[in-house]
């Protein structure tokens, strides 16, 4: 995944964040902590809707946060650090009035442990906000590649919580809790594009054994059993937008 191309192919991760944004009232919050701050949009959202206050944006991978560096560098209340969010840094200790995300928190090993963590690291009034892609994301693209090549091909949505998991997960931390699912649907005009959106934002099928693509006529095989199924090159994406709360109702 190039982060200096990553903004070119994240076609469903700004309407993600816009999504979050929606979500956030106009309490002020004097500190806010970003995980997985990819490329800074999302930051940059936060940095324009809540102008005093300091935010902390992390991000594991050090290209990302040079990429987020450039995109934030006129805002000084930002400050922008390379830091593994499901482990964070005993130096991140907060406490922190918001604790928020976008498209990251699917890819963490141990989801219910580091939910936990944020809790403790945020203010008596403080709230946990964040969006993450569910199981059923791309079910097309994953049922095609399941009917036409078998168990050689699995996507890694497959790992991803399911909202069952995740009203557990914060049920064990908050008092106050809600997850809400979506669903965002893009048609692509070949599954050649489809594929390459996906390899560019980390999503992309993965296998130990052969390409899934060898020639350009297995290609054509696969688009025609993808819109035999689904009529289109069409892809969706299942979204779950989740909030906690220490003392107040999420909004």
């Amino acid at each position: 995944m190039a982060a200096s191309t990553y903004d070119t192919y994240a076609d469903v991760q700004p309407e993600t964040a816009a999504c979050l944004m929606a979500r956030l009232n106009n309490r002020k919050y004097h500190k806010i902590l970003e995980i997985g701050c990819g490329t800074g949009s999302y930051t940059l959202m936060l940095a324009r809707k809540f102008v005093n206050s300091h935010i902390l944006a992390v991000d594991i991978s050090p290209l990302m946060v040079a990429q987020a560096r450039i995109k934030l560098g006129r805002y000084s209340r930002v400050r922008l650090e390379r830091a593994d969010g499901e482990h964070l840094p005993a130096l991140i200790s907060g406490p922190f009035d918001l604790i928020t995300s976008s498209s990251a928190l699917q890819w963490f090993e141990n989801l219910e442990r580091t939910i936990q963590q944020y809790c403790r690291i945020l203010s008596p009034s403080g709230s946990l906000l964040f969006a993450l892609f569910g199981p059923e994301t791309l079910f097309e693209l994953n049922r095609t590649l399941r009917h036409e090549c078998g168990d050689s091909f699995c996507l890694p949505v497959d790992s991803f919580p399911n909202g069952t998991a995740l009203h557990g997960f914060l049920s064990g931390a908050f008092n106050k809790w809600n997850v809400r699912e979506l669903h965002l649907c893009r048609t692509y005009p070949d599954l050649l594009s489809l594929l390459r959106r996906l390899k560019h934002t980390g999503v992309a099928p993965r296998t130990a054994k052969v390409p899934l693509v060898r020639t350009g006529a297995r290609l054509l095989e696969l688009e025609r059993s993808y819109k035999k199924h689904f009529g289109a090159i069409r892809a969706t994406y299942q979204i779950f937008i989740c909030e906690g709360s220490r003392s107040t109702n999420p909004q």
